[in-house]
C-alpha cells in the first residue's frame, strides 16, 4: 500500500516540484487568473520573481536561463491575452531543444459552464491547451485533486528528459486545492532499449572502421544534456576531428585539439566546411538538420554517409534505432575498445585580432565590427555573446569568446535582448548582446529592467534603419524600411548609457568606457543600409543557388 504525507495545496507542491528540479527564478508577468499563485511565487524565500514588460521577452529571458545553467527555467503567466503571446517564444524553445517550464493561471473549474464566456477565452476553454500542445513536449491542465500530483510529476520529468518546454496551466480555484504527496517519491524513469543500444554502436563502429574519413558534428543536444566532455573524450579516443552545427557554436572550446570550428556552408569555418563535406561517415551527435542550421541546401547532404543521432533515435541509412538517448550510446561508444584512426588533420585557421582602426576615423563596417570585438576581448578578457537574429549573427562566427547565445535554427527575432538579460539574471555574468535595430523594435524595452535586476549588460544595436537581412532576398523593396529610432537616448532615460558611434574610432572609446560602466551600456552603431557582412552574404548566397 502507497504511504503518503502531509497534504499539500496544488500550487505549493507546484514551487516545491520546480524547486525540485532546480529553478531559482520564475519570469513571469501577472494577471488575473494567475493572481494567487503569483503571489504564491513572490512569498518564497527561494525563489526569485522576474517581471517583464511583454510575455515574449518573459520567455525569451527563461530561454537565455536555461541555456546558461542547462536546467529547466520557469515562467509564469495568465490565460488567453498572457498565454498566447508568449507561444512564439516557446516554440522557439521547443524548436531548439530548451526545457522551460511554462505556468498559466486558467478559468477556475466551476466556471467553465457550455455557452458562456470568460474574458480572455478564444474559441473555448480548452483553445490555449490545444495551442500550447504543438509547441511542447507535454500539456496538462491540473483540474482534479486526484491527478495534480501525477501530472505535475510527470510533465516535469518530460521536460527534464526531452530537454524541451511543457505546459502546466493550473484553473485559478485549483490553486489552494489540497492534495495527497506519495511518501515513496519515485524518479519517473524512461526506457532505453538496451538490444537497439548494443546494435546502434556495433553499426556505428563498423562504420567508423571501414571509413577513410571519418568526422564527429556536434549539435545542440549534446549542449542541452551537457556532453561536451563526453565529445571530447569520444573524439581522443578515436582521433576524429569535431565540428559544430551553428546553433552549437560554442559547445566545443576552441583550444581542443580536435576541435575545428562552425560548419556553415561558404559562411562558416572553410577548414570546417572541407572536413564535413568531403566526410565519408559523418557522425551527427544532436545536430537539427536544417537550412539555417547547417548554412546549406538540404538536398546537398548525403544521405548514405550520414549517422544522426538525435532526440532518442539514431539514424543509419535504412536502419532506425529508436529509444536509444544520447547519453548511453556515447558512454557505450566510449567502453567499446577501438582502434584509432590515422587521419591527417588539416591546419586550424587562427583569428585575426586587433588588426585594424582603432583610431581610424571612417564609416564602420560589419568587418570592423568584428576586429573591434576580438580587441576588447584580448584587451579586456572574454564576454559571453548574447546574439539576435540577422547580419549581427553571423559575425560571430569569426568573434573569438567560449559563449555564443542565440536563435540559430528557429531564427526568430526579438531574442537578444531578454534573453540576455535572463542569462544575467541566473549566473550574474556580463553578456556583450548583438542586436539589429528591427530586432530591438520588438523587444528592446526589456532593457529598461536592467537598473531593478542590478545587471549591466553591454548592448550593441546595429542601426541601418531597416530589416537588411531581409533586404536580400529583394533589394528594391521598400517594406523592409524602419524608422530611426534614438537608441543611445532611449538608453540614458531607462537608466543606462548611451553611445552614438559613426566611425570606428568611436565604437573603440565606446567600448572602452562601457567596460567600466556600472549601469547597463547601448552602443548604437550608424551604419550604412547597404552594409552587408561576408559572412551572410556565403551564407545567401549559398542557399539560393
Amino acid at each position: 500500500m502507497m504511504m503518503m504525507e502531509a497534504k499539500l495545496t496544488i500550487g505549493k507542491y507546484l514551487l516545491q516540484a520546480l524547486k525540485e528540479v532546480g529553478v531559482k527564478q520564475v519570469f513571469g508577468i501577472p494577471g488575473d487568473m494567475v493572481i494567487k499563485f503569483f503571489k504564491m511565487i513572490e512569498d518564497d524565500k527561494d525563489i526569485d520573481l522576474c517581471t517583464f514588460s511583454h510575455e515574449p521577452g518573459v520567455g525569451f529571458a527563461a530561454i537565455g536561463s536555461s541555456r546558461a545553467t542547462h536546467r529547466p527555467a520557469a515562467t509564469c503567466i495568465t490565460y488567453g491575452a498572457g498565454g498566447l503571446n508568449m507561444v512564439n517564444s516557446v516554440a522557439c524553445a521547443y524548436a531548439e531543444k530548451t526545457p522551460l517550464i511554462v505556468i498559466s493561471g486558467g478559468p477556475g473549474q466551476a466556471e467553465k459552464q457550455r455557452d458562456v464566456f470568460l474574458h480572455h477565452v478564444v474559441k473555448d476553454f480548452d483553445s490555449q491547451l490545444k495551442a500550447y500542445t504543438e509547441v511542447t513536449q507535454e500539456a496538462v491542465v491540473l483540474d482534479s485533486v486526484d491527478t495534480a500530483y501525477t501530472k505535475i510529476k510527470r510533465t516535469l520529468s518530460a521536460c527534464q528528459e526531452y530537454m524541451r518546454p511543457v505546459y502546466i496551466e493550473i484553473p485559478r480555484d485549483m490553486v489552494d486545492q489540497e492534495i495527497l504527496i506519495p511518501k515513496d517519491n519515485k524518479e519517473i524513469c524512461y526506457v532505453t532499449d538496451e538490444s537497439a543500444l548494443k546494435e546502434a554502436v556495433n553499426e556505428i563502429l563498423l562504420r567508423i572502421v571501414s571509413s577513410k574519413m571519418p568526422v564527429i558534428l556536434v549539435g545542440v543536444e549534446v549542449d542541452r544534456l551537457y556532453l561536451k566532455e563526453y565529445i571530447s573524450k569520444l573524439a581522443e579516443k578515436l582521433n576524429i576531428p569535431v565540428v559544430s552545427e551553428f546553433l552549437a557554436r560554442d559547445i566545443i572550446p576552441v583550444d581542443d585539439p580536435y576541435y575545428f570550428g562552425t560548419y556553415l556552408g561558404l559562411a562558416g569555418n572553410q577548414v570546417a566546411k572541407k572536413l564535413v563535406e568531403e566526410s565519408d561517415c559523418l557522425l551527427m551527435f544532436g545536430v537539427i538538420v536544417a537550412d539555417i542550421n547547417l548554412g546549406i541546401k538540404l538536398e546537398r547532404l548525403k544521405r548514405e554517409n550520414l549517422i544522426l543521432c538525435f532526440s532518442r533515435q539514431v539514424f543509419m541509412g535504412h536502419h532506425i534505432y529508436n529509444e536509444v538517448p544520447l547519453k548511453p550510446l556515447i558512454e557505450e561508444l566510449l567502453q567499446r575498445e577501438a582502434d584509432k584512426k590515422k587521419l591527417p588533420f588539416p591546419a586550424k585557421i587562427k583569428p585575426v585580432i586587433n588588426r585594424t582602426c582603432k583610431y581610424i576615423d571612417r564609416a564602420i563596417n560589419m568587418s570592423e565590427v568584428i576586429d573591434a570585438l576580438n580587441w576588447f576581448f584580448s584587451e579586456f578578457g572574454e564576454m559571453p555573446i548574447i546574439s539576435d537574429t540577422g547580419d549581427c549573427l553571423f559575425i560571430t562566427t569569426k568573434i573569438e569568446t567560449s559563449t555564443i547565445m542565440a536563435s540559430a535554427y528557429y531564427s526568430t527575432m526579438g531574442f537578444g535582448a531578454p534573453a540576455a538579460i535572463g542569462y544575467a539574471i541566473t549566473t550574474g555574468k556580463r553578456p556583450i548582446v548583438l542586436i539589429g535595430d528591427g530586432a530591438f523594435q520588438m523587444t528592446g524595452q526589456e532593457i529598461c529592467h536592467c537598473p531593478r535586476f542590478g545587471i549591466n549588460p553591454i548592448f550593441i544595436v546595429f542601426n541601418n534603419r531597416r530589416w537588411g537581412m531581409q533586404q536580400l532576398f529583394y533589394p528594391t523593396a521598400h517594406f523592409n524600411e524602419l524608422d530611426n529610432w534614438p537608441y543611445a537616448e532611449i538608453a540614458r532615460l531607462w537608466g543606462g548609457k548611451g553611445y552614438v558611434c559613426d566611425t570606428c574610432e568611436t565604437l573603440y572609446r565606446a567600448l572602452e568606457e562601457a567596460k567600466n560602466n556600472k549601469e547597463f551600456s547601448l552602443i548604437e552603431l550608424q551604419m550604412s543600409k547597404e552594409e552587408y557582412s561576408e559572412e551572410i552574404q556565403a551564407w545567401f548566397k549559398e542557399l539560393v543557388t
